[in-house]
């Protein structure tokens, strides 16, 4: 498997935007969900976690200033045999997924895991 590097926030941010509150990714919660229940995709990718607060680490160099949402798998090496109907090319030229419902699509078609009902 080509190496996956998987963006996440921290399960617990501040957005100075709303003055100081805290706020969880309902997006990214649904990822986490997925690896619980299947432990074989967190033991498969890299995961990173992100404060919500741009610039968003080294997810810019990957996908650019204008593509820092989360969650977002990054394909290092390029599209895997399951991953390019759901990838795109960013600004930088890395392939990635930046979409949730395409994460998990791709997720359940690697892992062979069981499809969303």
């Amino acid at each position: 498997m080509s190496k996956i590097i998987l963006y996440l926030f921290e399960r617990d941010f501040k957005d100075e935007s709303f003055k100081g509150e805290r706020f969880f990714c309902p997006f990214c919660l649904k990822i986490e969900g997925l690896m619980a229940l299947f432990p074989e995709i967190r033991h498969a990718v890299e995961v990173r976690y992100v404060d919500f607060t741009k610039p968003r680490g080294e997810l810019t160099k990957f996908v650019g200033e204008n593509n820092q949402s989360c969650p977002q798998a990054i394909f290092v090496a390029g599209d895997d045999s399951w991953s390019g109907q759901y990838s795109k090319k960013s600004e930088q030229g890395t392939i990635h997924i930046d979409k949730t419902k395409d994460i998990m699509k791709y997720f359940i078609d690697r892992f062979e895991l069981p499809k969303s009902h």
